[in-house]
């Protein structure tokens, strides 16, 4: 029995290795007998409990901190029902469950041959250990090492504090849950003002009221832990969260031929031109058609407005020069999708399907639309905007593509209009550029493999290259390079490609985390992923690759979107599953209900020791009244006294 020693709430909570909230819930709940010791706390007393309440473990942690020897305090508890698998470890907890298997190795065989007392032979080992290898090994430890060894394996022989304590945030589950309401929110609260707002929240609940609040940097660490999908999607909107979390196809350019695909696209030129014969001055806008296979650009036309016109003129243009295409890849635009070129494509209706044949049906030239809001899968789109912001920057009226890109001097050159240049100038010296310039540039784009799209474009290249055996004995079984993990997935590299490796439910969770990936070169339909600390995350299966034709980029467009509803359902039920825990009252509501007894508890007065009166000048000058001759007083007076003088006598 234990004298009477009276700890309080926080003490017990260190002792036990339990968090503050759990201690107080047992102490309300009768599991854990304390007394209330009045204070001048918020609620005006406090629990105490004493020592003997405790189990044996925290009273021996408790003495062992009184006398200052650390060899007291007795090992975690493990649950026997814990599996212990080396994968589970990081590198550096791994290292150190095989150095411990190795001290256990060398002990045994010291202790074969023994003819003394074991215990005695133990002792000596330990000296000659801590000797030799300047530790500080103690028996306790030997035996507990070799204990664990013995009943799970040398993965237990790791030290597992510093996983403990990254395992998860000492966060109310019920409080998180409210901060997560909050602070994922378009409005982008910033992390100090929820948690300011939820201070005066909690300790106005009923309910909450008794929980410690963690700190503000305890949040931030926990916001940062937060999946990257669910932060996007709740705080930037779902357009942000598609663009940027969701996977698009990954198209492949190996096994098709140059003129198997041409792609068109309208861009608007980032400079100010002069009209040869109007003299208007105008932002002008190009089209134009590029061979997909070699990004060769084929035609360039200038126009005034993007219209219909213009892409049926540059795709005469290129058919003249390069023959016709198999099939054109186009933007969902209104100025491709037209009945006279190539039809109405997905925007055809039961009225207007039977139209008559179109240019592109006549000369044998299928047309394939894009995705709509898919961008990364538009090449002609990167292509166009890179050459005209090159371009365009080229000369004294480049205008940027937004106002707080504009020069400051823009406007003054648009005085003087011999700045300007005719459009007819721009036309020549644009094409000069697209075919000794962009066309004869090498490019380390995918599937051009550093030549420029010239020599591409001429070379055919059609076959998708296939890994040699030579190529398959220089892959290495772990990918040296650490990377994140994107929106498709996880990629490793064969030879100069990239070969990618998905699941919805992992990316929605680890996108945008440092991983490694593990893979065998003889086998590459699936990868083993590891997080930074080389910590085994799950294994991943290939992803499915599309074309620009064929079954195969129909069942890759089916798996993409399939993918992208797993995704986006994880990501909502993520705050779904917090507002079960405990739903979150209006953000607004609560600050407002704040401010008002903020109001009625403002004793503040505004009553000055000292009063100053408003005096008014008394040497003011008046003006006259009425009439202007000037009355002598002077004269008055001592006309008043000789009046006097004379009544007197």
């Amino acid at each position: 029995m234990v004298g009477e020693i009276l700890l309080n709430l926080q003490d017990v909570a260190e002792l036990e290795d339990k968090s503050w909230e759990a201690i107080n819930k047992s102490v309300r709940r009768g599991k854990i007998n304390a007394i209330k010791i009045e204070t001048n706390a918020r609620c005006g007393f406090e629990y105490r409990v004493n020592l003997d309440e405790l189990s044996d473990k925290a009273k021996a942690k408790y003495f062992a901190r009184l006398k200052g020897n650390e060899q007291l305090a007795i090992p975690d508890i493990i649950d026997d029902n814990e599996v212990y698998n080396l994968e589970d470890l990081t590198a550096e907890q791994r290292d150190q469950a095989f150095y411990w298997e190795g001290v256990l190795k060398e002990y045994k065989s010291y202790i074969r041959d023994c003819f003394k007392n074991k215990t005695e032979k133990t002792e000596e080992f330990v000296n000659v250990f801590n000797a030799k290898n300047k530790t500080n090994l103690t028996v306790r430890t030997l035996y507990d090492k070799q204990k664990m060894y013995k009943k799970y394996g040398a993965a237990a022989l790791a030290d597992g504090r510093k996983a403990r304590e990254k395992r998860g945030h000492k966060i109310d589950e019920r409080v998180w849950s409210i901060f997560l309401q909050w602070w994922l929110d378009e409005n982008q609260r910033s992390v100090s003002y929820v948690y300011t707002v939820l201070s005066r929240y909690v300790s106005d609940h009923e309910e909450l009221s008794m929980l410690k609040l963690p700190s503000e940097p305890t949040f931030r660490r926990a916001v940062e832990e937060l999946p990257k999908p669910v932060i996007k999607f709740f705080r930037e909107g779902n357009k942000a969260f598609e663009d940027d979390c969701l996977p698009y196809i990954i198209r492949t350019y190996e096994n098709i031929y140059s003129n198997d695909f041409w792609s068109s696209d309208y861009h608007t030129l980032d400079m100010m031109v002069r009209d040869d014969i109007t003299g208007e001055v105008y932002r002008p806008h190009i089209v134009g058609w590029i061979d997909i296979r070699s990004r060769k650009i084929l035609s360039m036309r200038l126009r005034k407005e993007s219209d219909s016109d213009g892409v049926v003129l540059s795709f005469r243009d290129a058919a003249l020069k390069y023959g016709l295409p198999s099939k054109v890849y186009l933007d969902n635009g209104r100025e491709f999708l037209t009945y006279a070129f190539g039809g109405r494509g997905k925007r055809k209706d039961g009225s207007a399907s039977n139209y008559g044949t179109n240019i592109l049906d006549r000369i044998g030239v299928e047309m394939v639309n894009a995705i709509v809001k898919n961008a990364k899968a538009k090449v002609v789109e990167r292509i166009f905007k890179q050459v005209t912001s090159e371009f365009a920057k080229l000369f004294i009226t480049y205008c940027g593509n937004r106002p707080g890109n504009r020069p400051e001097r823009h406007n003054k050159v648009l005085k003087n209009v011999d700045n300007i240049p005719y459009a007819s100038e721009i036309k020549e010296e644009l094409l000069a550029y697209v075919e000794g310039w962009y066309n004869l540039k090498s490019s380390k784009a995918e599937g051009l493999k550093g030549k420029c799209p010239n020599e591409c474009y001429s070379s055919l290249l059609v076959n998708k290259r296939k890994i040699t055996d030579d190529q398959a004995n220089i892959l290495l079984t772990r990918n040296e390079r650490k990377q994140s993990v994107d929106r498709n997935g996880v990629y490793v590299k064969v030879g100069t490609e990239k070969v990618w490796f998905y699941d919805a439910e992992f990316v929605a969770l680890y996108q945008g985390q440092k991983v490694y990936a593990r893979f065998d070169p003889d086998e590459l339909t699936s990868i083993r992923v590891y997080d930074e600390h080389e910590k085994f995350l799950t294994v991943l299966d290939r992803a499915a690759e599309g074309g620009y034709e064929g079954v195969a980029d129909t069942e890759a467009m089916k798996k993409v979107n399939s993918d992208k509803k797993k995704v986006k359902t994880i990501v909502k039920n993520f705050i779904e599953n917090k507002e079960k825990i405990m739903e979150a009252p209006e953000m607004r509501d609560v600050v407002i209900n704040i401010a008002r007894q903020n109001i009625e508890n403002d004793n503040s007065t505004y009553d000055a020791d000292i009063l100053e009166g408003m005096f008014i000048n008394e040497n003011i000058d008046y003006k006259k009244a009425v009439g202007d001759v000037e009355v002598n007083f002077s004269k008055m007076i001592e006309n008043a006294k000789k009046q006097k003088e004379k009544d007197g006598n």
